[in-house]
């Protein structure tokens, strides 16, 4: 078997380590708040998250991975994990590339691939995994060649997923991920400082990740999407009261005021413009 090396914890001080290549196959599960400070290694690394959420931080791009993601960390590829819930389980895999080749694994070209995946849900890949980490844990002479058939087993049904739902570039699934987040507070009191704390962030961070993905700054897209919501609601029976409380806010005022610095106009006479133009 390929040597194994366990990953010190001493904080780096200059630059980023690179660790030996490894061969070590675990689950793990912790509970309580995680940071791994940034560092690489020198072989493949893959996380399949089982519980939880993180975050990650590597190119320069800000990654997250919830249940049945595949994290993967190609060789040298600098990397930093935060663990963003209370509880967060995943396997890891390290091996070098030489076990892939010399065990034939048809894994899909690493270089095309995103770092993270979104893999089907349901058990099989996790029964696999498991199986994968049995093995590892065993001392016979088969060991090896039955995680590489494990593996093999793995690859296969990967690459089945992604002919039947191709993949998304990362920096794409990281817009719909924030998306999704700004989508949910849409009107009411928020501030872009505690989104910005729901995900680990700073506020400028934060800020530069969604104009940089979705092309306007977090207020400016909440703002334009509560406008656009009101503009739909504002087409049905439902009262200005109704729609304020629709769109989250505690006061009909705060609505009509903010609409009205968004748009030059209330949601009267919009409403009454849009009847006309009907």
């Amino acid at each position: 078997m390929y040597h194994t090396q366990s990953m010190p914890n001493e904080p780096h001080t200059t630059a980023p380590p690179i660790y030996a290549a490894e061969f070590t196959m675990f689950a793990a599960v912790s509970y309580a708040p995680a940071h791994c400070p940034p560092h690489a290694h020198e072989c493949f690394e893959l996380l399949y998250i089982l519980q939880g959420h993180c975050r990650i931080e590597s190119e320069n791009c800000t990654y997250h991975a919830g249940p049945h993601d595949l994290v993967i960390f190609k060789p040298y590829q600098t990397h930093e994990e935060f663990q963003l819930s209370d509880i967060y389980a995943l396997v890891c895999l390290r091996f070098p590339a030489e076990f892939i080749s010399q065990h034939r694994v048809p894994f899909p070209e690493f270089a095309a691939l995103p770092t993270v995946v979104a893999l089907p849900q349901g058990d099989t890949f996790r029964t696999i995994l498991d199986q994968v980490v049995a093995e590892y844990q065993g001392d016979d002479e088969y060991r090896e060649a039955m995680i590489g058939a494990y593996l093999f087993q793995f690859a296969v049904f990967m690459r089945r997923a992604l002919q039947q739902r191709p993949l998304a570039p990362a920096p794409l699934a990281q817009a719909s991920y924030l998306q999704r987040l700004l989508d949910q507070h849409i009107g009411g009191s928020v501030s872009i400082r505690d989104l910005a704390r729901e995900v680990h962030m700073s506020e400028s961070h934060f800020s530069h990740q969604v104009k940089a993905l979705l092309g306007v700054a977090p207020k400016q897209y909440l703002r334009d999407r509560m406008i656009d919501r009101a503009r739909v609601l504002l087409s049905t029976p439902m009262t200005i009261e109704q729609i304020a409380v629709a769109l989250g806010y505690d006061e009909p005022t705060s609505f009509f005021r903010a609409f009205k610095r968004a748009t030059g106009a209330t949601p009267g006479e919009v409403r009454k413009t849009q009847m006309f133009k009907q």
